[in-house]
């Protein structure tokens, strides 16, 4: 019986290290979110690092491989709550001084956006067209929980970096209560005038050069001024 072990460490997150790479053990790590790195030649959940383990994935990741026929141990690093925050936040500022804040934006619009797909896959739900979805059951509502729990601290750690990067000042925090038409706003750098406030949008002249309109999400926005300035 092939013996892996799952560790979790402040420093280096989680991780399973597998000597026989290969013997059965992919399929079911991507399929949890697990990732393969081969510079450390180890299997790692990414984003791991200076946060609390992620005990959902890691006791389904140790059923799933034990069901499989694997011998399993999990070794988890004890810590304190404080020196996590600590650590959390160190990380948070320096992600976010080095990480566009457009990129950080979309990021967080994405992972919110995969974290209501996931959320109405386990509740069930009705789709435009009417059809019934029932709530997920089973081997099915156990992975969408997994993988909602990878979502939403993969959210976590991007909301946090986008609040400091906010506080720095090098990301903006708009709305359409903040722009009107005539103004100028900062795109991946390039400037534009604002045609038309929307909801969640701003309306800009295509940049392609023809008659119709491109939206730039607020988050997305990097630069602001106003055209009574």
């Amino acid at each position: 019986m092939t013996a892996l072990t799952i560790t979790h460490t402040l420093t280096t997150g989680t991780l399973l290290e597998d000597p026989l790479k290969g013997d059965g053990t992919a399929e079911i790590l991507r399929d949890l979110g697990w990732r393969w790195s081969p510079r450390i030649t180890s299997w790692y959940v990414p984003r791991s690092q200076d946060r609390a383990p992620s005990r959902l994935l890691i006791t389904r990741t140790e059923q799933l491989l034990t069901e499989a026929g694997f011998s399993v141990d999990v070794e988890i690093e004890r810590h304190e709550p404080e020196h996590l925050e600590q650590r959390a936040a160190d990380a948070a500022a320096v992600e976010a001084a080095r990480v566009d804040p457009a990129a950080v934006a979309h990021q967080v619009a994405t992972l919110e956006t995969q974290q209501r797909k996931i959320r109405r896959s386990i509740a069930g739900y009705r789709n435009h067209l009417g059809t019934e979805f029932p709530a997920a059951t089973g081997d099915r509502l156990t992975a969408l929980k997994t993988e909602l729990a990878t979502v939403e601290e993969d959210l976590a750690h991007w909301t946090s970096v986008r609040a400091q990067q906010m506080a720095d000042g090098t990301a903006l925090a708009l709305t359409r209560e903040d722009v009107a038409a005539g103004d100028l706003i900062a795109y991946r750098g390039d400037w534009y005038p604002v045609l038309r406030v929307n909801a969640k949008s701003v309306s800009v002249r295509s940049s392609a050069g023809g008659s119709w309109t491109d939206t730039i999400p607020y988050q997305q926005i990097s630069g602001h001024r106003r055209s009574r300035d």
